[in-house]
């Protein structure tokens, strides 16, 4: 999907022997059609990506100005756009704008923060394991996420693969 709409919709760079494609701007992506992104092979992607490179052209969202922001207002305007809820948000947070507080929680670090910090305890709402990582692991969850995020894809799949 990448290199479709690199490809597709980004300018060519020529290195020496190799030519790379750049992702497109957000306002070359707003021209397109969901159609040619579809055939990119985004699939129910195309729709959520040009809503958001709309809004992103549009200027309804400022890229740049959520880095003034502090993290919940930046969380905030994130979420304004297309398709995107807080998890993705927290990811665009962590590694496109070095939020390193920046917690993403989906499915992996959900089970594994309940097996490692909450097991054998019920009705660990998702607001709680929030909490916890931001008071646990501080200003410095990122990384930790990401270890637990390596920790629940190795150990989870090695377990299916048994």
């Amino acid at each position: 999907m990448s290199l479709a709409i690199r490809k597709t919709f980004g300018e060519a760079v020529v290195f020496p022997g190799m030519e790379l494609y750049a992702y497109p701007s957000p306002e070359r992506l707003a021209e397109a059609t969901e159609k040619q992104l579809r055939d990119c092979k985004l699939g129910f992607r195309a729709k959520t990506l040009l809503g958001s490179a709309r809004m992103i052209a549009e200027g309804k969202v400022d890229l740049e100005r959520i880095r003034t922001m502090d993290d919940p207002a930046a969380l905030a305007e994130l979420c304004k756009l297309t398709g995107v809820g807080e998890k993705v948000a927290n990811c665009v947070l962590l590694f496109a704008y070095a939020r390193l507080k920046a917690f993403p929680i989906d499915v992996w670090i959900e089970r594994v923060l309940r097996e490692i910090y909450f097991k054998g305890k019920r009705k660990v709402t998702v607001k709680r394991l929030k909490l916890f990582t931001q008071e646990y692991f501080g200003p410095y969850g990122g990384y930790a996420q990401q270890y637990l995020f390596h920790h629940a894809r190795k150990t989870y799949r090695s377990s299916a693969d048994s």
